[in-house]
């Protein structure tokens, strides 16, 4: 099955901007201009697998992509899922590619519980915190591993669920249920999080997998609780992983991520710690 979807520009930030996503910092880390948010492909990606399985995907179903190149405002992405043969529960290839031969997002979905479910740490949930005075930065010789970040949290009403889906994401139209909250503002919720806790120059979104356990409904507050669970270098970048669990103001969890992303690409140095007065 195949899509397409022009890579429209990404919605103005709500929290602190990551710099990759405007020209001077996207340019300055050696791009050619600004990219699309990698979360946002994933976006059209999911809207995909979810048209192909219907609500049973938002309840239980996974996801596991990597974004492999960069993708620019206006270029036409084609999107196509391949149903694997034999597998079961149902498994899809999924991709993402510019005319054809630049490759942004590859990977796999499916429904059910994904592998990989019972290696992800899941830090503690705790109530949506505002963020630290001082925003650390860190090197690789120090990364506060297995240390339980302060969570963020956000309130969706009807409204924002739907511009969520069709304003940010750019489409004419959405298919999700009523209520229903699009499942790329779950992934979303990694980078935020990293930025309410730390400070960063550019960073690059890698990888997500993604656990869905229940529908996102609208009206209600989603929070997320994550920690750093690795740190290393290739190609002298330097990335990280963080586990992470979404849930909501009733409780009821989510979703459960993996999250992969350089947090300093290679050529950029990390800026000094932003200090607010009231920590806000």
């Amino acid at each position: 099955m195949r899509t397409t979807v022009v890579a429209t520009p990404d919605p103005p930030p709500t929290g602190i901007p990551n710099p990759i996503h405007a020209e001077a910092g996207a340019t300055g880390a050696g791009y050619r201009g600004a990219l699309v948010a990698g979360v946002r492909t994933y976006g059209w990606v999911a809207d995909a697998v979810r048209a192909v399985t219907g609500t049973e995907w938002l309840a239980q179903g996974w996801a596991d992509v990597t974004l492999r190149r960069p993708l620019y405002a206006g270029e036409l992405v084609a999107i196509d899922l391949d149903p694997q043969p034999g597998v079961e529960p149902a498994t899809w290839s999924v991709r993402a590619s510019v005319e054809d031969s630049r490759v942004v997002l590859d990977g796999r979905a499916g429904l059910g519980v994904a592998s990989w479910f019972d290696t992800i740490r899941v830090p503690a949930r705790t109530p949506a915190e505002p963020p630290p005075r001082i925003r650390p930065t860190y090197s690789l010789d120090d990364v506060p591993k297995r240390q339980p970040l302060r969570s963020l949290g956000a309130y969706v009403n009807a409204a924002a669920a739907r511009r969520l889906a069709t304003e940010d994401l750019g489409l004419t139209e959405t298919t999700l249920p009523v209520g229903a909250v699009h499942p790329w503002f779950l992934a979303a919720r990694m980078a935020p999080l990293t930025r309410h806790n730390f400070t960063y120059g550019p960073t690059i979104h890698v990888r997500t997998q993604i656990q869905h356990l229940a529908v996102a409904a609208a009206d209600h507050q989603i929070v997320i609780s994550a920690q750093i669970v690795d740190a290393y270098e290739r190609n002298d970048h330097w990335y990280q992983v963080l586990d992470g669990t979404v849930w909501d103001d009733t409780g009821q969890e989510l979703a459960r991520l993996k999250h992969t992303t350089v947090f300093r690409p290679r050529g950029t140095e990390m800026p000094p710690p932003i200090v607010t007065e009231d920590g806000t």
